[in-house]
């Protein structure tokens, strides 16, 4: 069992790979199979009845990893939820840096291509974000001694997803580090005017300071 595990998991990292660089639609089940090695059709629908249950399970995968790694800061009880969010959105610009400003966002990359043509597709993805938006605003609830009265923590979160995502899509078409860090600095001057006047969050009050 181990070893099938072991096995799929090396398919889904293939099949993700492919898919960031060419997209769902043009990822063959050919491509995954040169790409992870497997011996045949037969091998692959041995562990995916479908191209379509793969990229179904790609998305999961992606967004459990994102969940443990990238929105794993989002929880951390021992800083301050500003602080964290400040440091969250830090981490998404060295990443997308660290690659050369390539890749993007697997959700925002696979939602633009998706969405429209097939509807397993966007209500998965739907659920993506969704996901990512309530952790957001529980950080963002979190955070609300230290917001100004009135914030609408849901809005909010919606807001700072939207512009992450469009930062990467920038950043991956311009291949601009300056641009993507540009974005990233306004983002957080704009979450700076929510917060309270006397609240003591390091690196928001910094970055109002400078706006």
């Amino acid at each position: 069992m181990a070893r099938m595990r072991d096995r799929r998991s090396h398919i889904l990292d293939a099949a993700a790979r492919l898919i960031a660089e060419q997209g769902f639609m043009m990822t063959s089940i050919d491509d995954v199979i040169r790409e992870a090695g497997l011996s045949g059709k037969s091998h692959f629908y041995h562990y995916f009845k479908s191209k379509e249950q793969l990229g179904y399970e790609v998305l999961s995968r992606q967004f459990e990893r994102f969940a443990e790694r990238g929105l794993a800061v989002l929880r951390e009880p021992m800083i301050d939820p500003l602080e964290r969010l400040s440091l969250f959105i830090d981490s998404l610009v060295a990443l997308q840096v660290a690659r050369g400003c390539r890749g993007g966002s697997p959700f925002g990359n696979l939602a633009a291509e998706m969405a429209d043509a097939h509807e397993g597709f966007r209500t998965r993805i739907d659920i993506v974000f969704g996901r990512w938006a309530s952790q957001m605003q529980s950080l963002l609830w979190e955070a609300r001694p230290q917001l100004v009265d009135g914030t609408d923590t849901a809005r909010l979160s919606r807001f700072i997803i939207a512009t992450l995502e469009g930062a990467l899509l920038i950043s991956r078409v311009q291949r601009d580090a300056a641009t993507l860090e540009g974005i990233a600095h306004d983002l957080k001057r704009f979450i700076a005017m929510h917060v309270r006047e006397g609240a003591s969050v390091p690196n928001v009050a910094a970055v109002a300071a400078s706006a």
